[in-house]
This record gives C-alpha cells, sequence and structure tokens, in this order.
C-alpha cells in the first residue's frame, strides 16, 4: 500500500533564515558551528545565546539567537555593527590600560624610582 505525501511547507520568508541559508556554502566562504552561551543573572533568569559567525567575500555576519522565558528573537549583525563592537572593544582596552599605566606610574614615583627610560645612560653625554 503507498501513500501520498503532500509538501505542504512553503519557503521560509524570514530574513534571519534567508540570509543564514544564502551564506552558508559558499565557495569562497566559512561558517563557525553555532556556540550556545547561557547568561544566568542575580535573580536567577537565564538567557540562552546561539551564535554563528559566517564569513564571505562581502565580509563577517554574525546570527545571534537569544531565547529566555519571555520568548525568543533573533538578529542578524552585519559587518558594520561587528565592525563598531571591536572598536569599542579596542578604546575599552586602551583606556584600562593607560588607567592602570599612570596608577603604576605614581606607585612607582612615591616609592622614589625612576622610569625605565630614564635609568639607562646615554652615551657621549
Amino acid at each position: 500500500m503507498e501513500r501520498e505525501h503532500k509538501a505542504t511547507a512553503s519557503l521560509t520568508k524570514d530574513p534571519f533564515d534567508l540570509t543564514l541559508s544564502s551564506m552558508i556554502g559558499l565557495p569562497n566562504g566559512a561558517h563557525t558551528q553555532p556556540s550556545v552561551v547561557q547568561h544566568i543573572d542575580f535573580y536567577g533568569n537565564t538567557t540562552s545565546y546561539m551564535i554563528q559567525t559566517v564569513r564571505t567575500d562581502e565580509g563577517v555576519t554574525s546570527f545571534v539567537t537569544q531565547v529566555s522565558a519571555q520568548g525568543s528573537a533573533r538578529y542578524v549583525l552585519p559587518q558594520s555593527v561587528l565592525a563598531v563592537l571591536d572598536r569599542q572593544r579596542d578604546s575599552l582596552t586602551t583606556k584600562i590600560r593607560r588607567r592602570h599605566g599612570k596608577r603604576i606610574a605614581e606607585e612607582r614615583k612615591a616609592a622614589g624610582l625612576k622610569p625605565g627610560f630614564m635609568n639607562t645612560k646615554r652615551k657621549g653625554r
């Protein structure tokens, strides 16, 4: 006895699905496996983030799925957004290094230690 199966599913119209499926498998592209990160806040609420990054000839795009008790949301982060995140992270790193450098210089000065560049003697002077 044979059964006929009719396809009832239609092609997706969701921008997240369309973008992800169009980018994976391109000849010069590469993609990571999805990684899941769970964040638990002070009250014990858990939010899960599934992150996957795809590189194509046009650049890098990250796909983020956020799932919590309130529901889920999906985001496509294009290269321009990722570039801003990288710049801001670098800026914060520079600020922290500068702050620690000034603190260490003040501590060394209070202890009577000369800066490293003043400890060496120049030849000919």
